[in-house]
């Protein structure tokens, strides 16, 4: 095989998302604290980085709240969506930052707010934040976890939002 000067497009913005829609992911509030009060967002670039020591992997917007709150303090919870949370997704996601929490149960716990009802929850304690990219990526070590073996996980599948069976 040769090498060729042909070069191949990228993928445009839309493309990419609707390739992207092909991956099952789950969702989850990343939520912290600032001076103001508790603060949070929507994600779904989570993962399971180690377990020895146990460890989270984060992907948010490098320009958002949670990202500076969560460098500032030095720790953050992963709220697992459960299906009957569904409308947290859009409530983290799109609302101003100052409604996010309004109506929301929520406690805290090892220093982070940490929402009522989730599937899962893990309280990180930050022990990196390298940059990729336009995002930071928040690598913390589990400080306190709990979960509910009946909740059914919401999860978003080719853009649409689908509970997790078991």
């Amino acid at each position: 095989m040769t090498a060729t000067s042909t070069r191949i497009p990228l993928p445009g913005r839309e493309e990419f998302c609707t390739a992207m829609a092909q991956l099952a992911t789950g969702v989850a509030v990343i939520t912290t604290t600032s001076p103001e009060g508790p603060v949070g967002c929507t994600a779904n670039a989570v993962l399971s980085l180690s377990t020895d020591p146990p460890s989270l992997l984060v992907s948010l917007a490098s320009t958002g709240r949670t990202v500076r709150h969560a460098r500032d303090r030095n720790c953050f919870a992963v709220n697992v969506l459960s299906w009957q949370q569904r409308d947290l997704m859009d409530r983290f996601a799109r609302l101003p930052a100052v409604q996010r929490f309004a109506g929301v149960d929520y406690r805290d716990e090892a220093g982070c707010p940490v929402l009522d009802r989730t599937a899962a929850t893990v309280v990180c304690r930050l022990d990196q934040a390298p940059t990729a990219l336009d995002h930071t990526l928040l690598i913390g070590r589990a400080l306190w976890t709990r979960h509910d073996p009946a909740a059914r996980a919401l999860v978003l599948y080719q853009r649409d939002q689908h509970a997790v069976t078991g």
